[in-house]
């Protein structure tokens, strides 16, 4: 049954007329669609009526006067994201953008507007230009008293009592990064908008993003490492354990969390990282980790002995109390047989509490990027660093380590020339001998090698250890004579 559009024409107070149009109902919320526009005069009146019943025949309900609150929320319900995802898209929207745009007609926000936000987000996070001077201790009508102060960064977000950690307001800038995300919500959300004909462009592919600078890695150095798994072994053996294996394996903190006894190979000596564990408004969530299925990481002897030990031990001490340790126990849990991991913000605190203390300001993602360092430091090529990462292609860690990569590149360099330059030294040094028996006495091995260094452009203790080479080399030769 087609839809019959009706519609009608309003006469303001203010002399404008505004347009009334119903386009029958959306299908999947049952909702009435309404289209409206106000114009100045009864003439643009009644062109916009017929265009929008027009519209609205054609099944196309372009909602022209819609807010960027009902964008966000449409963009909100329709886009498909991550948990993870969607849950730091809601915290940017409710912080940060809808306090701003949220009422404004989504037709009115320009490229101007967007620039004006950014603009206003490198000098403060927090929209403070738009909020009261005085922070009140309760909604509605109250009596103020010493609860209601000056406009203050609060410790927490939750209800609280405040105390010198909720400090006045100093404005602080969002980061670079922080602000390509919020103009990227943004962007998603108009580029929705347009799709629905709500606008005719998405102006935000107009806003200059901002530069976001090359992040460099700070991991610990190898004797801060060392010193930070002493401190915490003696003190705390399973998360000795966790930072052991994100030191060695270069994990993702929510990887290592995710991590099941029963993905362990110790006969292989290798663990599958197949889920990387989160926690989201509450939700426990085991999701694949970034690189889709999972990954292989190989292990050396001693961090398969280390597991092996810990997983031995816990099931011996869950048996002699008639506990059975389920197969898939969680590596590291507060549970006594493993069956939930910890929560993940609980590793990055326990964290921060011991790295202070051996001098470490760098946060724990830092051990991800130790490993990747040392591992190029050593020769390691780039493509396996890569692989043991998770990262999907090379050009990902390349950016992050490209100083790194370097370093490798740099060594690489001397490789082939010191290995030349010695084969050259030492044919020379055989030209030099010109067939001549090479002496058998140390005696006469030091006097030729006094003579032969000098012509060859290599020290005496070298041409000494060559020569005892070719003297030995030559020695069943001469027996056999």
């Amino acid at each position: 049954m087609a839809i019959t559009a009706k519609g009608h024409i309003e006469h303001l107070p203010s002399g404008s007329f505004r347009v009334h149009v119903y386009a029958g109902t959306d299908p999947v919320t049952g909702k009435a669609r309404r289209l409206k526009e106000t114009c100045p005069d009864e003439a643009s009146a009644a062109a916009a009526l017929g265009r929008l019943l027009a519209q609205a025949q054609s099944q196309q309900a372009p909602v022209r006067d819609a807010t960027f609150g009902l964008v966000l929320d449409k963009y909100l319900e329709v886009t498909d994201l991550a948990e993870s995802t969607l849950a730091t898209h809601e915290s940017y929207i409710r912080r940060v953008i809808r306090p701003v745009l949220g009422g404004t007609k989504v037709r009115k926000i320009g490229p101007d507007t967007l620039d004006a936000l950014n603009a206003h987000l490198k000098r403060c996070s927090r929209i403070c230009a738009r909020l009261p001077k005085t922070e009140h201790y309760a909604d509605g009508e109250h009596a103020c008293d010493a609860r209601c102060g000056p406009l203050r960064d609060h410790r927490t977000a939750r209800p609280h009592a405040c105390d010198e950690r909720c400090a006045p307001h100093r404005c602080k800038p969002l980061k670079a990064s922080s602000r390509v995300k919020v103009l990227s919500i943004i962007s998603a959300a108009l580029a929705l908008a347009k799709r629905y004909k709500r606008v005719d462009s998405n102006v935000a592919e107009d806003v200059t993003m901002p530069n976001v600078g090359r992040r460099e890695p700070d991991p610990p150095t190898p004797g801060q490492a060392a010193r930070l798994l002493n401190l915490v072994w003696a003190q705390d053996e399973e998360f000795g354990l966790y930072l052991w294996a994100a030191f060695t394996t270069g994990a993702r903190r929510g990887e290592l969390l995710g991590l099941r006894e029963n993905r362990f190979d110790f006969d292989s000596q290798e663990v599958r990282l197949s889920a990387n564990y989160i926690v989201k408004r509450g939700k426990r969530i085991d999701k694949p980790p970034k690189d889709g299925e999972g990954r292989r990481v190989s292990l050396d002897p001693l961090t398969c002995e280390l597991f092996r030990d810990a997983a031995q031990h816990r099931r011996a001490a869950r048996a002699e109390l008639g506990v059975e340790v389920p197969e898939d126990a969680y590596m590291f849990s507060p549970d006594p047989v493993g069956r939930e991991p910890w929560n993940p913000d609980t590793m990055t605190h326990r964290y921060r509490r011991y790295a202070d203390r051996v001098g470490i300001r760098s946060s724990l993602k830092e051990l991800r990027h130790y490993s990747a360092t040392q591992l190029l430091h050593a020769g390691v090529d780039l493509n396996t660093v890569a692989a043991r990462l998770g990262h999907a292609e090379g050009s990902t860690t390349l950016k992050f380590y490209a100083q790194f990569v370097r370093l490798a590149d740099q060594h690489a360099a001397t490789v082939i020339p010191s290995q030349l330059d010695t084969l050259r030294r030492k044919q020379r040094l055989t030209e030099l001998l010109g067939g001549r028996e090479v002496p058998g006495g140390p005696e006469g091995l030091k006097e030729l090698a006094a003579v032969l260094a000098p012509q060859t452009g290599i020290d005496q203790e070298t041409a000494l250890a060559w020569l005892a080479e070719s003297a030995v080399a030559a020695g069943p030769g001469r027996d056999g004579d």
